[in-house]
């Protein structure tokens, strides 16, 4: 089995909806793990959008049905990749000290999470140094007055600070009042929960070890690699832009 992994960075908010109808306060909340309630992408979903960006250029385009399977005369043929979640690996928490105006924040489970994939793929490589480090800065968010960041780690790339589950849990995401307008006319205010731009996530695409799959999946990194990716809901306000790169391979 051949596998990338890719670091996909929000450039803008984005909502991947999980679809739940609800009575709460917010009308549409964000996919979140059944098991963490992280916030992160179903594998269907990381596969329709990069399903989409292939279908709309057209250098591309010729390599849909292999890539992603296809539905002709009632006959469906199954992708040649396969596609895993998009897992949170760090969301963005405003500061009101120290050297930024915000700070990427995430948990000890979430980076084991992103570890077990590493040794499960990659397990012969040496695993990449982190820097870790004593920091005094504090991150604020929706009443919160501090959150002490005193250990920061380097993945992907990022400078990640590492706090508790129960601190990360008691940070909300955003909630963005939504209008919906009829003739100029306001009918109805509702609620979106976002992930914050500045977020980091992270999913696999794997490959059997045949020539023609491994040569398809060295053809969907390159095609990707470095490449701005609409995610999501609400591609026409700009919402889901994500920056995706080669994190491992």
């Amino acid at each position: 089995m051949s596998a990338i992994m890719f670091k996909l960075k929000c450039i803008t908010n984005m909502h991947v909806g999980s679809g739940d109808v609800n009575y709460n306060l917010i009308d549409n909340e964000v996919e979140r793990d059944p098991v963490t309630e992280y916030p992160m992408i179903h594998a269907s979903g990381v596969k329709g959008a990069l399903r989409e960006y292939f279908s709309r250029n057209a250098e591309l385009a010729g390599d849909v049905d292999d890539i992603f399977g296809c539905d002709t005369q009632g006959k469906t043929s199954p992708g040649k990749l396969k596609f895993l979640e998009a897992n949170m690996l760090a969301v963005p928490a405003r500061a009101s000290k120290g050297e930024s105006a915000y700070y990427l924040i995430s948990t000890e489970n979430a980076l084991n999470t992103y570890a077990e994939y590493r040794s499960l793929f990659w397990e012969e490589k040496q695993k990449k140094q982190t820097e870790i480090r004593s920091k005094e800065q504090w991150a604020e968010e929706r009443g919160i007055e501090g959150i002490d960041l005193s250990i920061s780690t380097m993945l992907l790339e990022e400078e990640i600070h590492i706090v508790s589950e129960e601190e990360f849990r008691s940070i909300s995401l955003p909630v963005i009042a939504r209008n919906k307008l009829e003739n100029g006319i306001s009918k109805n205010v509702w609620y979106e929960e976002i992930v914050p731009h500045q977020s980091v996530f992270y999913f696999i695409v794997m490959s059997n070890d045949t020539p023609q799959e491994r040569e398809l999946l060295k053809k969907f990194k390159s095609a990707v690699d470095n490449q701005v990716i609409q995610f999501g809901a609400n591609a026409s306000i700009g919402y889901g832009l994500c920056k995706v790169t080669v994190a491992e391979e």
